[in-house]
């Protein structure tokens, strides 16, 4: 798996060079950003479901071997949190997104190097599965610790229009109705597609953080420990425990080993949360995701699987 990763770091360290020596236009990492998030992106998760060949088992599976470790992980962060003084308000909605949200970008791009299409078309299915779980956790952590006011029914509407989530479902409608897609159609939603993950990847590294100012050693070793570590343990043990398949459970021990997402960041500013701390959580776990999710097989082997 490194050297499936390595190409995928490569890229995001131009993203960084990109910024720190100013090779293009402050305007080029937004007008990227937004391609990449309504157009490119979705074009990938629409042709990657609609090519997966799957049954309800399978996303019952998937859903059960994904969700309930992201909120057992949620649980132990808050449990931690309960006795852990003098750590301000809104670095506490951090540690929670910090410990549960996945890197969309970095996700999809390894395992469509690495793994088989049956196995990547998983990883996909089970961001779409959870995206809309972390970011109503995420809102609600916010919410309560930051001050905001979060509006159910805004928070349900943006659900509701997310091109990520609604990608994904048009592409499960279409593998389960046996829709045959237009031959240029399909072609057109690839090259696209292929176009996301490098777009993508260079904005993931546009937004790492190397500064050593506000640190918060404790919050950044906690959480990454909690999201790189005890989750996909925790995935390891459901799917073993609970008979997942081969597959769905390779597929969900990757996406729970998977690095904290960059939108965190933009929602910590955005809602008054410690975005200087959910910037250093996104830095540091992208780089020790070299080490961690390549381990994520290395997990299923310890316990058995």
């Amino acid at each position: 798996m490194l050297a499936s990763i390595i190409p995928v770091f490569l890229v995001i360290m131009l993203g960084v060079a990109i910024r720190q020596f100013r090779w293009l236009p402050d305007e080029f990492f937004p007008s990227v950003e937004k391609f990449s998030y309504f157009i490119a992106f979705p074009a990938l998760l629409f042709t990657g479901t609609a090519r997966l060949k799957f049954e309800g088992r399978m996303v019952s599976e998937l859903a059960l071997a994904t969700l309930l470790p992201t909120f057992i992980v949620v649980g132990v962060a808050l449990l931690a949190l309960l006795f852990w003084r003098g750590l301000p308000d809104a670095s506490r909605s951090s540690v929670v997104q910090g410990a549960m949200r996945p890197n969309s970008y970095f996700g999809i791009a390894v395992s469509t190097l690495f793994f088989p299409p049956q196995t990547a078309s998983l990883v996909m299915l089970a961001l779409a599965l959870c995206l809309p779980v972390v970011n109503m956790l995420s809102i609600l952590a916010l919410a309560w610790w930051s001050g905001s006011k979060a509006d159910l029914g805004k928070v349900a509407a943006m659900l509701g229009k997310n091109p990520i989530i609604l990608s994904t479902l048009a592409g499960m409608i279409a593998s389960l109705s046996g829709l045959a897609l237009p031959a240029p159609l399909t072609n057109t939603l690839d090259i696209l597609g292929k176009s996301a993950l490098a777009l993508g990847l260079v904005c993931v590294g546009s937004g790492l953080v190397f500064s050593r100012d506000g640190l918060r050693p404790m919050a950044l070793g906690l959480t990454s420990a909690l999201k790189l570590l005890l989750m996909p343990l925790i995935a390891a043990w459901v799917c073993l425990t609970f008979g997942v398949s081969p597959a769905v459970t390779l597929a969900a021990c990757f996406y729970c080993a998977l690095p904290t997402a960059p939108n965190a960041y933009i929602m910590a500013r955005q809602m008054g949360g410690d975005a200087r701390l959910m910037a250093s959580l996104i830095t540091l776990q992208t780089l020790l995701a070299a080490l961690t999710v390549p381990a994520s097989k290395g997990f299923l082997a310890l316990m058995g699987g």
